[in-house]
C-alpha cells in the first residue's frame, strides 16, 4: 500500500493511497471472517460456514466492498496518527468502484488543525508590577464591611446625603413616562450617575408627607440614545427618611462580621490586608498572563481554516443561550430584541471566535513544546475539590477530557508567566510545568471558577477543538488525553 499526504495552504491535507489487489485480498480475507460470525447458513454453526457460501448468500463484491471499507477506515486512523493531523471533520472520500483483480485508488481531504507558528516566546519579557495594600485600602474595606452591617432608623428630620428615603417616583420626558415607582428606597448619594443624575441634590431638605417637582438633564452618555441629553420632569412624593447607624470599630464588630474567625479588630484588619494582597497578586498574575499570550498571537503566523471560527461561534451561541437561560430569557427572544437574525449574530461574534482560536491554539502548541501534561492525581484532586464544594462533576470520559485541557491550559499559561516574568519575590515560585504539581494547585484551579463542563469545549470561558481525529461514518476509535 502506498500513502501519501499533501498539506495545503487552505489548512487541509489529502491523503492519496494505492492499494495492490494482494492487499484488497487480504482485506476481504478478513472482512469473510467478521461476516461470517453475523451470517446464519443452513448446516453450518455460525462463524463455520465456507466462504464460498457466504458468497453466494452476500455476493462477492460485497464481502470485497466491506473489506475495502475497513481498509479505507484504518488506513485513514492510521494515517492521521502517523502524521499527526488533527481532523476539524469528516473527511471527503473520493472512491471509484473498484474491479476484480486490480489495484484500487482513493483519496481523502479533510480539513485539519494546522499549529500555529509560535514566535520566539523565550526572548519576551514583561516587568512584574510589584503588589502592596495601604492603610487607606484598608480603611475603605473595613468602611464597607461596617455599612454590611448597618441598621436603619426612622428620623422625622429633612433628608440629608447618606440617608435612605422610600418614595413615589414619576420621570418623564416630553410625553413619554420614562419611570413610575411606588414606595421606592432610594440612598441619596452625591456620586449617582446614570438616568437619575441630579436627582438626589433636589431631594436633599424635603421632608417626609412633601411633594416636589423639579427638572433635569438626562447624560449625554446615556444608554439609551432616545433619552440621552433630554430635559426630564420629576415628581417626588417623599414617604419615609431613614438614618443610618453604623456599628463601633472595635473588638465585637470584627467577630461578628467575620462569624468568629477574627477574634480582635486589628486581626481583622490584617485579614482584610492580606485578602487586598493576594486579589492584587491574583490581578497582576491576570494581567502578566494575558500580556504573553497577546504578545505571542501578536508575532505568530497562522494559518486557521474558516471552519473552525465557525465552530468556535457556534460554542460561544450555545454558551451564552446558557447565560440567558439563567435570565428566563430564550436565544430566540434575545435574537428578537435585538433585530438581528441567527446568521448576523454569528458574523457579528466571528472576530472574537477567530482570536479564541488563536489563543487556544497557541496555549496547545506552548504546552506540547514544554512538554505540559496533566497527572491522573491531579484531575482526581480537582473531581475532589468540586465534591466538597457541592458541585460533584460527573466523571465521564467527556468530562474528564474537558478537565484536563482545562487544567493543561491553567499550567501553560503559568508557565508562560514563569518563562516571561522575574520571579515573584512573595511567592514560592510560579506554577511549574517541568515539575510535579501538587494536589493543592489542581484543587485552586478547580476552586479558580473555571467553567470546565462537559458539554462546553473549554476554558475560562474559552472553547476547546477536541483533538480528537475524526471518524469515517461507521468508525470506532479511542480517545487519549495528552
Amino acid at each position: 500500500m502506498k500513502v501519501s499526504v499533501e498539506k495545503l495552504p487552505t489548512s487541509e491535507a489529502v491523503l492519496d493511497v494505492e492499494i495492490s489487489w494482494d492487499e484488497m485480498e487480504k482485506a476481504s480475507d478478513k472482512a469473510y471472517r467478521k461476516l461470517v460470525q453475523k451470517v446464519d447458513i443452513q448446516g453450518f454453526r455460525r462463524g463455520k460456514a465456507p466462504r464460498s457460501l457466504l458468497e453466494r448468500r452476500l455476493g462477492k463484491e460485497y464481502i470485497y466492498q466491506e473489506g475495502l471499507d475497513d481498509l479505507i477506515s484504518e488506513t485513514y486512523r492510521n494515517t492521521l496518527k502517523e502524521h499527526e493531523l488533527t481532523p476539524i471533520t469528516q473527511p471527503k472520500l473520493d472512491a471509484p468502484t473498484f474491479e476484480m483483480g486490480q489495484s484500487y485508488h482513493f483519496s481523502l481531504t479533510v480539513p485539519i488543525v494546522t499549529p500555529v507558528e509560535l514566535s520566539d516566546y523565550h526572548s519576551l519579557h514583561f516587568e512584574r508590577e510589584e503588589a502592596s495594600v495601604t492603610s487607606e485600602e484598608v480603611d475603605k474595606e473595613l468602611e464597607s464591611l461596617q455599612n454590611r452591617l448597618a441598621t436603619w432608623t426612622e428620623v422625622s428630620r429633612p433628608a440629608a446625603y447618606n440617608d435612605r428615603v422610600t418614595v413615589d417616583l414619576k420621570l418623564t420626558s416630553g410625553e413619554q413616562t420614562i419611570s413610575d415607582l411606588k414606595d421606592n428606597p432610594f440612598e441619596l448619594t452625591n456620586e449617582r450617575n446614570g438616568l437619575f443624575t441630579g436627582m438626589d441634590e433636589e431631594v436633599v431638605g424635603m421632608q417626609a408627607g412633601e411633594t416636589k417637582s423639579f427638572s433635569t438633564t438626562i447624560p449625554a452618555d446615556y444608554s439609551n440614545e432616545k433619552l440621552a441629553g433630554k430635559e426630564a420632569e420629576y415628581t417626588i412624593t417623599l414617604h419615609k427618611v431613614e438614618q443610618k447607624d453604623l456599628p463601633e470599630l472595635d473588638d465585637a464588630f470584627a467577630e461578628k462580621v467575620s462569624d468568629g474567625q477574627y477574634a480582635t479588630l486589628e486581626d481583622l484588619s490584617k485579614g482584610v490586608s492580606d485578602n487586598i494582597l493576594e486579589n492584587k497578586k491574583r490581578r497582576i498574575r491576570d494581567d502578566l498572563r494575558e500580556q504573553a499570550v497577546k504578545a505571542i498571537i501578536e508575532q505568530s503566523k497562522f494559518t486557521i481554516h474558516p471552519l473552525l471560527v465557525d465552530e468556535e461561534a457556534e460554542e460561544m451561541l450555545h454558551q451564552f443561550g446558557h447565560a440567558l437561560e439563567q435570565q428566563h430569557l430564550s436565544m430566540d427572544q434575545y435574537l428578537m430584541m435585538m433585530r438581528k437574525t441567527r446568521e448576523e449574530y454569528l458574523q457579528e461574534i466571528r472576530p472574537e471566535a477567530e482570536e479564541r482560536v488563536k489563543r487556544q491554539l497557541v496555549l496547545e502548541e506552548v504546552a506540547r513544546q514544554e512538554n505540559i501534561g496533566v497527572q491522573a492525581e491531579e484531575l482526581e484532586a480537582i473531581f475532589n475539590a468540586y465534591a466538597q464544594m457541592g458541585q460533584a462533576l460527573p466523571q465521564t470520559e467527556e468530562q474528564v477530557r474537558a478537565l484536563a485541557v482545562s487544567y493543561r491550559r491553567e499550567k501553560t499559561l503559568s508557565r508562560l508567566v514563569e518563562l516571561t516574568t522575574d520571579p515573584d519575590p512573595d511567592a514560592e515560585g510560579e506554577l511549574a510545568a517541568s515539575e510535579e504539581v501538587p494536589v493543592e494547585n489542581a484543587q485552586a484551579a478547580a476552586l479558580a471558577g473555571e467553567d470546565i463542563s462537559g458539554d462546553a469545549h473549554n476554558e475560562s470561558g474559552e472553547t476547546e477543538q477536541s483533538t480528537t481525529a475524526a471518524a469515517l461514518p461507521g468508525d470506532s476509535q479511542d480517545q487519549t488525553v495528552e
